[in-house]
């Protein structure tokens, strides 16, 4: 049969035959190194074990000493609770799941969101299959079957995702976990060999979501979660948590009386007296170093005519992201989400000297942006806003200068 080179990292070389797995390579170097393989890299390309080397090519195996390994082993882990939620609730449609960068999700459309009772009884299923060692198999489907498959077995976002990600292909990607009945996803993969290898995990949280995050699309569940190779780092990272939930702005901000939220007014915080007066100190604060730095304050309407969105590009390319009004006569308005086109008004509002530059304009007042409500969080994702904002208008010429003393303000 027709041999191939393999290059493994200490520069020594192997010949073996067409269509040798990544882990019989393993096997070739040490079955130590075999049992601990997770996943492989050739020619810098993540790959399964089970993937087959069709020509020479440069190869390295990863364990859970390996940090790029990581993200494989959250990834398949995020498979494992799909395969778990559709076990445990019938109907599930699934979405997307990826690796983050502590962690992992995966996105569902079910008939009702998931309680803390849910995540307990899913992160049990998952333990169950884990130790069942199913493999993660890899199967290459004709397209078309792929199709006809999610779509008979009702996942229309499966199929939405074939369709786009694969235009052109003959074949597609799946991977299955065989149980008491077979899980299969469409999916790029690599994956772990096996459920076996997932030991340290944990659900985290719920939330809202949108198909692809937009607000148009299907409303979905997203279930949150973390894995590391070993349960020291695991119960390390919940420790770090839970410390992060003690220093949460928002609990902070409640504790010490400073802000409040009310369901009525979605992302927009009530300031209380401690608040509002750590805030105008805030204003007041860069007041003190912006006045110096030559900036002028001025402060424009929160409402304009829709013609001068229209101008500036935002009504075509961010009027979903703006509150648009209707005034007595019929005529559209929006309440500003940005202060350039207000600031612009300003400087054309008269005749300008190349003398008068630079002019630098700041300003405070609020602003306010129709973010969806399932990314809405305390203060760091709000519908309402100040944004200590500026903007300078010079000379051609003195554009390196005012970067250089922008930087240096900062």
């Amino acid at each position: 049969m027709t041999s191939v080179t393999v290059t493994l990292p200490d520069g020594s070389t192997r010949s073996v035959e067409v269509g040798t797995s990544v882990r019989d390579v393993a096997v070739g170097v040490s079955p130590r190194l075999a049992k601990a393989a997770l996943v492989g890299v050739v020619d810098d390309r993540l790959v399964d074990l089970s993937y087959p080397i069709t020509a020479d090519a440069r190869v390295r195996i990863l364990t859970a000493d390996s940090p790029e390994a990581l993200p494989v082993y959250r990834h398949s882990t995020a498979h494992l609770l799909a395969a778990a939620v559709t076990r445990l609730y019938p109907g599930t449609q699934c979405g997307i799941g990826p690796a983050l960068e502590d962690g992992f999700y995966y996105d569902f459309v079910v008939e009702k969101p998931f309680v803390p009772e849910d995540l307990e009884k899913i992160e049990v299923e998952m333990r169950r299959l884990a130790q069942a060692d199913e493999a993660f198999e890899r199967q290459a489907w004709p397209r078309d079957e792929a199709l006809r498959f999610f779509g008979e077995h009702g996942e229309p976002l499966k199929v939405q995702l074939i369709e786009e990600k694969t235009a052109g292909q003959a074949e597609v990607s799946c991977y299955t976990i065989k149980d008491r009945d077979t899980f299969v996803d469409f999916c790029l993969g690599p994956h772990v060999p096996s459920t076996g290898r997932l030991k340290a995990f944990k659900l985290t949280a719920t939330s809202s979501a949108y198909w692809k995050g937009d607000a148009k699309n299907q409303p979905m569940q997203r279930v949150y979660g973390t894995a590391f190779f070993s349960d020291k780092d695991l119960q390390a990272h919940l420790v770090r948590l839970e410390e992060a939930k003690k220093r949460d702005h928002r609990k902070v901000g409640r504790d010490l009386g400073l802000f409040m939220f009310h369901p009525w007014a979605p992302g927009a915080a009530f300031w209380l007296h401690k608040g509002t007066v750590l805030y105008h100190g805030l204003a007041e604060y860069m007041r003190g170093v912006l006045y110096p730095a030559g900036y002028d304050e001025v402060k424009t309407p929160i409402l304009f005519d829709k013609a001068l969105w229209e101008t500036s590009g935002h009504w075509q390319h961010y009027r979903q992201n703006m509150f648009v009004l209707e005034g007595d006569e019929g005529e559209a308005m929006a309440l500003k989400a940005m202060n350039c086109p207000g600031h612009m008004l300003v400087f054309g509002s008269q005749v300008r000297s190349y003398r008068d530059l630079p002019l630098r304009l700041h300003e405070q007042t609020a602003l306010h942006r129709n973010e969806a409500s399932g990314v809405l969080g305390g203060l760091t994702r709000v519908r309402q806003f100040a944004q200590d904002d500026a903007h300078c208008f010079v000379t051609q010429e003195q554009i390196g200068a005012e970067v250089v003393r922008l930087l240096g303000l900062i």
